[in-house]
């Protein structure tokens, strides 16, 4: 193999990782912006983007996008939901939504972790396994979160997880659909 040919491999893997890391944060940016208007945390379609993000990519890569995605966030970019007219950066985490989208990473290692740990089972058990304690990482962050603002208990039951029970059992069918429909067509 010729020295060039060795020297680029590196450089087209560090583009390729590089690359898969832009359309992430573009996706989570873009699932975002599609909002449904809820008090005192807006319903996005992030959920569905982030556990595919696990699913699709492992722990690391899906964890390391959604960090690349938050600190895209804590720097001022209008990446987040309602971001512009709600200011970004720093402030932004300080409000409501701050613990689920420390929540979004925690999901993302969490159903990435899962679904290579059952590689043995059917991709739509492994699948399901894995987007299910998934989603219990993203809502015990933000609640844990949102407790100091709406307090704990009934409240928070209310504000942060019963409105958006239904909304994210379609998100996380959906995910589970599309991970074994492309998993089953990735071993033909």
């Amino acid at each position: 193999m010729p020295i060039q040919s060795i020297q680029r491999q590196p450089v087209a893997r560090l583009a390729r990782e590089l690359s898969i890391i832009l359309i992430g944060t573009i996706l989570l940016t873009i699932s975002a912006k599609i909002v449904v208007p809820f008090y005192p945390v807006p319903m996005s379609i992030q959920s569905l983007v982030v556990l595919g993000l696990g699913l699709f990519l492992g722990p690391v890569r899906g964890t390391l996008i959604v960090g690349v995605y938050l600190l895209e966030g804590l720097a001022g970019l209008p990446v987040f939901a309602g971001t512009p007219p709600a200011p970004s950066g720093p402030i932004y985490f300080m409000g409501p939504t701050g613990g689920y989208l420390i929540g979004f990473a925690c999901a993302a290692a969490v159903t990435g972790w899962i679904v290579q740990k059952l590689e043995r089972f059917h991709p739509a058990l492994r699948a399901s396994i894995a987007v299910l304690f998934g989603t219990v990482a993203l809502y015990c962050a933000g609640l844990f979160w949102l407790g100091n603002f709406v307090g704990y208990g009934q409240e928070l039951m209310s504000a942060g997880l019963f409105p958006f029970m239904a909304g994210d059992l379609i998100k996380a069918a959906i995910a589970v659909f599309l991970y074994t429909i492309l998993d089953n067509r990735r071993s033909d």
